[in-house]
């Protein structure tokens, strides 16, 4: 019942993202860049108490927590200050991820032993990452920026519907795994 529920609400909001993303692209992504900005601020508070309070049992982890809890404020306080920055940052970040992960593919099908139209899709995902990823990073802000939050939402939006999909069956999300390859030893 939990899956569907919140697979709801990840379709929903992957809706209402997708909605505002095109009437209003540029509030659309400063209000992520402020829901991830106070995110941030929450976990380094709380990294920061966990710290100083006693629930840590060694020096040594206190001050990391404390270290760890000033530098996720600090990049809290980063990210509202600076969020045409963050955005682009963030863009540019994606961009490279993107790039690399296109290199893996083809590498990937270019290497490994498996069916030719496996390989060709390999290949080709790979191709086409590596082109978007030039795009991203070349001009993040008029490409990368409306595809990144495209992407995201639409993301949200498939794990939505898996999440629907899992808690509708009655399985828990990696037990229909555990089943498959199960059924292949017996």
């Amino acid at each position: 019942m939990l899956q569907i529920v919140f697979g709801s609400i990840a379709v929903l909001l992957s809706i209402i993202v997708l909605l505002f993303l095109i009437i209003y692209p540029a509030a659309t992504l400063l209000t992520v860049i402020l829901f991830l900005s106070i995110v941030f601020l929450i976990v380094g508070i709380e990294r920061i108490a966990i710290g100083v309070s006693s629930l840590s049992s060694t020096k040594k982890t206190r001050y990391t927590n404390i270290v760890l809890g000033i530098a996720v404020l600090g990049l809290s306080i980063f990210l509202m200050e600076f969020p045409i920055y963050t955005a682009a940052f963030l863009i540019i970040l994606a961009g490279v991820a993107l790039l690399v992960s296109g290199i893996a593919r083809v590498v990937q099908g270019i290497s490994r032993d498996i069916p030719r139209l496996f390989k060709g899709l390999n290949i080709g995902v790979g191709a086409l990452s590596i082109v978007i990823s030039f795009l991203i990073i070349i001009n993040p802000v008029k490409f990368g920026l409306v595809l990144l939050a495209t992407m995201l939402a639409l993301t949200l939006l498939i794990v939505g519907i898996e999440m629907i999909s899992l808690g509708a069956r009655g399985n828990k999300k990696g037990e229909e795994d555990s089943i498959v390859s199960n059924s292949r030893f017996t």
